[in-house]
């Protein structure tokens, strides 16, 4: 992932092509797919930039380590689908968001 961004930027390498430069990581370990997903999502990264992010950069914010370890990510569940929309209302789910709080972070990011 990229630590300055506009909007969430993680990438999932299934190949081991990828090599990072000075402001780019790399994350290991389990269910990296279940967490790509997650951290791609509109609402989570609604959630980073407006409550973990640390601050604006002018238009960009950052993906700083000890920012994503302070984010609060729900526990593995199924996120599969085609339906981009679909992925969104399921990540409500997973956090159990209340119909008023689905509302409410819906229409944030619509």
């Amino acid at each position: 992932y990229s630590e300055i961004v506009s909007e969430p930027q993680f990438y999932f390498d299934r190949k081991g092509e990828f090599f990072p430069e000075g402001t780019t990581f790399i994350m290991v370990g389990e269910r990296l797919e279940y967490l790509i997903k997650l951290l791609n999502s509109r609402i989570v990264g609604y959630i980073f930039k407006n409550f973990y992010a640390g601050g604006m950069l002018g238009e960009n914010y950052r993906y700083k380590e000890v920012f994503l370890h302070a984010l609060p990510l729900p526990k593995y569940g199924e996120i599969e689908t085609k339906d981009e929309s679909r992925i969104e209302e399921k990540i409500c789910e997973l956090y159990g968001f209340n119909t008023k709080e689905k509302e409410y972070i819906l229409q944030k990011i619509n």
